[in-house]
């Protein structure tokens, strides 16, 4: 008698051990109905509901002959189901066994399309150019179309083109070029060579931690301190501690352009990056140019950010030799400061964000504004003084791809000169 006790208290041990493992993958639910002289058993409530609709068992469902009581047919909506009907009608428990799901095999070359677009209804409140101040309407400021192919396990390539609104005020259609066309070699781990025309590392990472290129550039890019693009060949991957990281890069220096001189361009980033908390990058950057103009320029970044928020620091100093025929042999240097705060008070619905630049030009101990600020797109700024850079807005999310912005950016000279500031609504939808 104490034999059988012991059996039995193990084979109801048993049983209830694969009640609990399918109780924990998913909410416990049993159905057992008797239609036609065939007793159905289901352990899921989604196949009992479709079986009601149709009349046709699930796929998986599993048929016994003469299993019933009275020597019915039971029919299992799955292997679960025969455990928990055997449970009930105290039968012997039995051992399911699950199928591991085959990996499919990546096919190659796989490759796919993807676009973006953002542009404003914009505004120009004041502007110390009076044929700007009070211009109002709409444009594109950037249309993206890129093609991403997977050529194998380790070599990608990208092909991007662009097209834009004319940003000088001068009307016009949109123009297409190329924008990105490399290829990407993964080699030892998780290390990289890229070759071809390809972002530059002066601010390709900290543009995606400040995280609203649409809405603005990032000071580097803004004020013209180093192309967005170049056409060259980079090698980057990780470093010996965790979230450490490398990018030597190597390039004409002529944005998206080929050849066009002897002059290149170095550029070398180290970076820390864990994905959430701190975040930093320092790059120097030589540039060799033509007639000894050539420029030395550094960037430090440094950011912390969480699921909701992120906030940003940037230093931006360059030294610009003078040109051996320059009227003015003085060597210009560029300071910028930057920094800048997004929180999603409504996590991918909502966020607002506000942004402080300053930027001034040394000559000598004489304080100057930018070079060629007025040849900067959609703002043609002054480059006769220093000025601060004012950015504030919020965003709303219509779909995760879809989005409005209203903000307002403001120029404050620091001498005589009227300051810029234009109103826009800004969208940006991506596919």
């Amino acid at each position: 008698m104490k034999s059988c006790a012991v059996v039995r208290c193990v084979a109801v041990a048993a049983v209830l051990w694969v009640l609990c493992s399918i109780s924990m993958a998913a909410p416990f639910y049993y159905n057992e109905v008797v239609r036609d002289g065939r007793i159905y058993v289901f352990s899921d409530s989604k196949k009992f509901e479709q079986w009601e609709t149709s009349g046709e068992m699930p796929a998986g469902a599993v048929s016994r002959v003469g299993y019933g009581p009275n020597r019915e047919t039971v029919v299992f909506d799955s292997r679960e189901a025969v455990n928990l009907y055997n449970f009930k009608h105290d039968l012997p428990g039995e051992k399911v066994e699950v199928a591991e799901p085959k990996k499919e095999e990546k096919k190659f070359p796989s490759g796919k399309f993807s676009g973006l677009m953002f542009g404003d209804l914009y505004d120009f409140d004041a502007h110390h150019d009076d044929e700007v101040d009070g211009e109002y309407g709409f444009w594109f400021r950037r249309i993206y179309f890129t093609y991403d192919l997977d050529l194998g396990e380790k070599v990608t390539t990208r092909f991007r083109i662009e097209a834009n609104s004319n940003g000088k005020f001068e009307g016009g259609g949109l123009d297409p070029y190329v924008k990105d066309a490399y290829v990407r070699w993964t080699y030892a781990g998780k290390h990289q060579m890229t070759l071809g025309i390809q972002p530059t590392v002066t601010f390709d990472w900290a543009e995606g931690f400040w995280g609203l290129r649409h809405i603005e550039k990032t000071p580097a890019d803004l004020y013209r301190i180093d192309s967005s693009r170049d056409f060259g060949v980079k090698f980057s991957g990780p470093a010996v501690v965790k979230g450490l990281s490398y990018g030597v890069q190597w390039g004409n220096d002529s944005g998206q352009a080929s050849e066009v001189d002897e002059y290149k361009a170095w550029r070398v980033e180290g970076r820390f990056d864990r994905g959430k908390g701190l975040g930093a990058s320092l790059v120097y950057m030589d540039s060799n140019r033509a007639d000894d103009a050539d420029r030395e320029t550094w960037s430090a970044f440094l950011g912390y950010r969480k699921d909701t928020w992120r906030v940003g620091g940037n230093y931006l100093m360059q030294e610009r030799q003078a040109s051996d025929d320059a009227e003015d042999a003085r060597n210009q240097d560029i300071d910028i400061w930057s920094v800048f705060g997004v929180w999603e008070f409504m996590p991918k619905k909502a966020s607002v964000f506000a942004r402080y630049d300053d930027v001034t030009g040394d000559k000598d101990g004489d304080t100057t504004g930018l070079p060629g600020a007025d040849g900067i797109d959609y703002w043609l700024l002054s480059p006769d003084e220093p000025f601060q850079m004012y950015i504030v807005g919020g965003e709303w999310y219509i779909l995760p791809s879809l989005r409005v912005s209203p903000n307002v950016e403001l120029a404050k000279y620091d001498g005589d000169l009227d300051q810029d500031r234009i109103y826009r609504l800004t969208f940006y939808w991506s596919w």
